[in-house]
């Protein structure tokens, strides 16, 4: 049980790398291509903001689960089911790093995750946890179908006021007021995909402590301690990835989608911000910063009087946005039911 709930922590601190470096584009790729913030303090900026909001949501989930009444033991095969799910949501992640697409780290972990539990229940017999299942399932479909509606929508609604408010006085005020308006949508995307990095980092740690439990961890074992480092840790893995970068992916959200001029640019990055916050704290939902930054970029940019969105590489995007769940929980159960049964 040691070896693999310590497996399962390293993997969640990959993760944290990962989620970092992959979605920090996210944030800083809008600022940097209309020279409202330098590379490296865009990076800064968004490592420390992003930083700050893991351990926000982390603080938030876990306070949730204390008032709830803490953890439920859950039957053992927990933890390998759930080291298998992390290894396939990185390499897929990883994968579509190299293939520049940006896709969320969340519906693979949350797929993964949810196919993983499916494998444990049919080669082990574990009960399924139906109200585990029900609310992975609501949460990647509705997230999936959400955040990109509400972004592209907001943007779309947006955009020709702001454009019509901003574009009063000389060219460098209007490009002064936009530049300016991006750097702020910058921080509070980063501080609210901390925040949203934060509540599933947080609740793949609850798993494996669970896991921990039905697998001969004390009952009356305090847990509180050990969730305060193991946030720091991940806030700090979110932090330091974030710094990575990840131009490759940043490429395709401000050259290959679509041609905006800085001030559509600043709505396309404000709204975003607006959303994630709105997804953690109202709706309780894992709105993606990437699909909400995506969506956003296109409708902005439909506001133009000529064909500024490029179809096809957005035809791209999106099929690998649909494919994300489908094969990291293919790979997850497959993975997952040939471990366990290997296990025993």
């Amino acid at each position: 049980m040691t070896a693999v709930l310590a497996l399962v922590l390293l993997l969640t601190v990959l993760l944290g790398l990962v989620t970092g470096f992959r979605d920090a584009p996210n944030a800083v790729a809008l600022p940097v291509r209309f020279r409202a913030l330098s590379p490296r303090i865009a990076l800064v900026m968004a490592a420390v903001l992003n930083t700050v909001g893991t351990l926000l949501g982390m603080a938030m989930l876990g306070a949730a689960v204390a008032v709830v009444g803490g953890l439920d033991a859950v039957a053992a095969g927990a933890l390998p089911g759930l080291a298998v799910a992390l290894t396939v949501a990185l390499a897929w992640g990883l994968l579509l790093w190299w293939l520049r697409m940006p896709i969320s780290m969340t519906h693979a972990v949350l797929a993964a995750i949810a196919a993983a539990h499916l494998a444990a229940h049919v080669a082990l017999g574990v009960p399924l946890d139906e109200a585990f299942s029900r609310d992975a399932h609501r949460d990647v479909l509705l997230s999936l179908a959400l955040s990109p509606v509400l972004a592209w929508g907001l943007s779309r609604l947006l955009t020709p006021l702001v454009v019509r408010l901003g574009t009063t006085g000389t060219t460098v005020n209007v490009q002064h007021r936009a530049r300016l308006a991006l750097a702020l949508s910058s921080g509070m995307t980063a501080l609210g995909h901390g925040v949203q990095a934060g509540q599933r980092l947080a609740m793949v740690w609850l798993l494996a402590a669970a896991g921990a439990l039905g697998a001969g961890l004390p009952a009356a074992t305090d847990l509180t301690r050990p969730f305060a480092a193991s946030a720091v840790v991940f806030a700090a893995a979110v932090g330091a990835g974030t710094l990575g970068g990840a131009w490759r992916i940043g490429w395709t959200l401000t050259e290959r989608l679509v041609i905006l001029d800085p001030l559509r640019a600043s709505v396309a990055a404000a709204v975003p911000a607006v959303l994630l916050f709105l997804g953690s704290l109202l709706l309780h939902l894992p709105l993606s910063s990437t699909h909400t930054l995506t969506a956003s970029i296109v409708g902005a940019g439909q506001t133009q009087t000529y064909a500024s969105v490029r179809w096809p590489t957005l035809a791209r995007v999106v099929a690998w946005w649909l494919l994300t769940p489908l094969v990291c929980g293919a790979l997850a159960f497959a993975l997952g039911l040939a471990t366990l049964r290997l296990l025993g």
